[in-house]
C-alpha cells in the first residue's frame, strides 16, 4: 500500500477511535449524573455499561492502529464493500453523523419530556383498557414494591429505582384492597397497574378520593375547567414512553401545561372520544417540582 494511502487508513482508524471514546465518555457523564434514567429504564442501564467497556475497549484499539502509522489493511473476503470514504467531503459528513450527538450531549442539558411530545402520542385516561402486560420473567424473585427513591439525595443507585412486576396474585390483592379503600394515593412504583385498576373498575371507584400527581397538560378540546394530570410511562426507553394521565376538573385555567401539581379530588366518570372515563373533582390542589425520576415503569405482570 502507498504511504499517503497508509496515513488516510490510519487517519479513519484515529478519528473513529476518538469517536468511540466520545461516546464512552457521554455514556460515563449520564451515568455519573444519573441522568441516564432520563433516557431508559433503570433496569436497562446494567446493558450501558457493558456498551461503556466495549466502547473503551475498541477505541483504544482504534487510535494504537490510528497512531502506528503501520498497514492495517486486510480482506474479509466477502462481497459487502467496506472502503472508506472517498473524498474529504464524504468523510466530514460520516463522522459528523456521530460527532454531533457527541457534542451536543455535553454541551446541552437534558429535557423531560413534557406537552409538546405528549401531544403527538395517545393519551390513555384511566389507562388502557387492555388487560395489564405479563412480563416473561418469573423466575425473577418477587421483591418489595416500597419506594427506595429518596428525592433529596443523589446518591441512591438508579438501578433500584424501577419496580419488579406484580404476579396475577400481588395484582388481584391490590385491586381488592382499592376496591374497599376510601382513599386512593396513586404513587409511581405502581401507578401503571393502579391506573388500570381504576379504569377497569370505575363504577366501584366513583366517590373515592384519590391524589395523584403529574404534568399539566390539555387537549384541543379540553374546556378550561380541565386538564390532565399526566405522567410518561416508560417499558424501555423514551422513545417507547406512553401517556397516561387522570382528568381533572375545577378552577385549573390558570395553571400553565407542564407545570407539576399535585391533585385531590373525588372520582366521578365522563365521556371523551366516546369512552367512559374516570375524573376527577379537584378538592385540592398544589403547585410541586418535577421529581428526581419524572417517569413511571409499565413493569406489567409477571407470569407465575
Amino acid at each position: 500500500m502507498r504511504p499517503n494511502k497508509v496515513q488516510d487508513v490510519s487517519f479513519h482508524h484515529l478519528i473513529r477511535g476518538i469517536i468511540l471514546i466520545g461516546f464512552m465518555l457521554l455514556l460515563f457523564k449520564l451515568l455519573l449524573t444519573n441522568n441516564i434514567s432520563l433516557l431508559i429504564a433503570p433496569k436497562m442501564i446494567r446493558f450501558i455499561y457493558f456498551t461503556l467497556f466495549i466502547c473503551l475497549i475498541l477505541g483504544v484499539l482504534l487510535i494504537i492502529r490510528g497512531t502506528s502509522g503501520k498497514d492495517h489493511s486486510y480482506q474479509c473476503d466477502c462481497d459487502g464493500d467496506h472502503t472508506y470514504p472517498s473524498s474529504f467531503g464524504k468523510s466530514v459528513f460520516l463522522y459528523l453523523l456521530f460527532i454531533i450527538p457527541i457534542t451536543t450531549g455535553f454541551l446541552f442539558s437534558n429535557n423531560v419530556l413534557g406537552s409538546s411530545v405528549a401531544m403527538n402520542r395517545t393519551i390513555k385516561l384511566g389507562a388502557s383498557s387492555q388487560p395489564p402486560k405479563q412480563n416473561n420473567s418469573s423466575n425473577l424473585p418477587s421483591k418489595p414494591t416500597t419506594n427506595k427513591s429518596n428525592p433529596s439525595t443523589n446518591t441512591q443507585s438508579v438501578l433500584d429505582n424501577q419496580p419488579e412486576p406484580l404476579t396475577q396474585t400481588e395484582y388481584n390483592e391490590l385491586k381488592n384492597k382499592l376496591v374497599k379503600a376510601d382513599r386512593i394515593t396513586i404513587d409511581d412504583n405502581q401507578y401503571v397497574n393502579i391506573m388500570n385498576i381504576i379504569q377497569d373498575n370505575l363504577n366501584a371507584m366513583i366517590g373515592k378520593t384519590v391524589t395523584t400527581k403529574g404534568f399539566v397538560y390539555r387537549e384541543k378540546e379540553f374546556m378550561q375547567n380541565q386538564i390532565i394530570v399526566a405522567r410518561f410511562g416508560i417499558t424501555c426507553c423514551v422513545a417507547d414512553a406512553s401517556v397516561y394521565g387522570m382528568m381533572a376538573k375545577g378552577e385549573v385555567a390558570t395553571l400553565p401545561k407542564d407545570k407539576w401539581v399535585q391533585v385531590t379530588g373525588k372520582i366521578e366518570k365522563t365521556q371523551f372520544n366516546g369512552e367512559t372515563i374516570p375524573v376527577l373533582k379537584i378538592d385540592q390542589l398544589s403547585k410541586i417540582t418535577a421529581p428526581q425520576q419524572p417517569y413511571v415503569f409499565d413493569v406489567g405482570i409477571k407470569i407465575e
